[in-house]
């Protein structure tokens, strides 16, 4: 698409979510700018992370896989283990969203980085751009925001903030190699759980929760896994983030406008798992964006509808189980107990 004030869908961010997006659009014959606020693609920085078997379509490009893993441990606050099967992979993040982005261009779609959102005027279909000081108008016939759990485009919608949770990691060795996740959920964890990722000769272990506590939970069981021999006592790299726990937004379309990714709300609210459905959503949206901007007015409520039949139900469950996990800061921490009877953590993450 030749450097325009034009064009037929707007993705405002290039993570997975906004990547997915742009290029099922470009593939449907439409014409994609997608912008993204960082200078660069890529992913979080020394955050190995698990996609489940349908995501390994997007993960063929060089030194994008680090290792298979075929289950998942979850590990519950009465100390007992409940493991099931869950085949997928891990990956390098970054890689993983440098892939997605290279899709995305060769799939004909306009990519500008260091750009952001200074402004929306959803009634008239006009996005306002920043980009190395200079301000632009653009003109658009489809919008889709996948700009994270502190969207911009539902900011300027006027839209509530979506309830988050905090993530910290740290990047430690792994002494002896595994092919599962482990996952934590406990009142240690108070609203969230804490996990273990391998990654070859490394292990990415985080934490989930209340802001104010995830740091000194990652520490405790950081410390817990060192006194056990299972990884190393330095720590290699650190990370942080947020991501959405109350399910999906209220309405994922407005008007020419659709909500993807964490924009979205659709994180599971227990694990965090989000690029699964960042990816599916993505993609759904792009066609249904392409598809609205020739004239299938039934595009957009056909997205709605079926992104809420695909993880409704699964975020309501999850947010419910999440629940009784969550602990006020000035209350004791101990007293609330997660749901009985096997559940598997990691797996309902990836509920279909």
């Amino acid at each position: 698409m030749a450097d325009t004030d034009e064009c037929d869908v707007l993705v405002v961010g290039l993570g997975p979510a906004g990547a997915a997006a742009a290029t099922a659009a470009a593939k449907a014959g439409a014409r994609v700018l997608a912008i993204e606020r960082r200078q660069t693609p890529g992913g979080a920085a020394n955050c190995p992370e698990f996609i489940p078997i349908p995501l390994g379509l997007n993960a063929h490009a060089d030194h994008v896989v680090i290792q298979k893993i075929v289950g998942a441990r979850n590990h519950l606050s009465d100390g007992t283990r409940a493991d099931s099967l869950l085949p997928g992979c891990v990956v390098n993040r970054d890689a993983f969203d440098r892939a997605l982005v290279d899709f995305s261009r060769a799939a004909g779609a306009k990519l500008l980085f260091d750009a952001t959102l200074a402004g929306l005027d959803a009634d008239h279909s006009q996005a306002t751009l920043s980009r190395g000081g200079c301000v632009r108008t653009v003109q658009f016939r489809a919008l889709v925001a996948a700009d994270g759990h502190a969207s911009t485009v539902a900011r300027l919608l006027g839209l509530p903030v979506l309830q988050k949770m905090h993530t910290v990691r740290y990047r430690v060795s792994l002494h002896a190699p595994q092919d599962a996740v482990d996952v934590w959920i406990s009142p240690r964890f108070p609203g969230g759980y804490g996990w273990l990722i391998p990654a070859g000769r490394e292990a990415v272990i985080g934490t989930g929760i209340e802001e104010a506590v995830a740091s000194e939970a990652l520490e405790a069981l950081h410390r817990q896994l060192a006194g056990a021999g299972l990884v190393g006592s330095d720590v290699l790299g650190r990370s942080a983030g947020a991501v959405p726990v109350e399910g999906l937004r209220d309405k994922l379309t407005m008007g020419n406008i659709l909500f993807a990714g964490d924009a979205g709300g659709m994180a599971h609210p227990l694990t965090g798992a989000g690029i699964h459905p960042a990816v599916v959503s993505g993609e759904a949206a792009g066609r249904a964006a392409a598809e609205w901007t020739t004239g299938h007015l039934g595009a957009l409520p056909t997205y709605e509808a079926k992104m809420r039949g695909q993880f409704g139900d699964v975020l309501t469950r999850a947010a419910r189980r999440r629940e009784p996990l969550v602990s006020p800061l000035d209350s004791e921490v101990g007293v609330a107990r997660p749901e009985p009877g096997g559940w598997s953590v990691v797996r309902g993450a990836f509920e279909q």
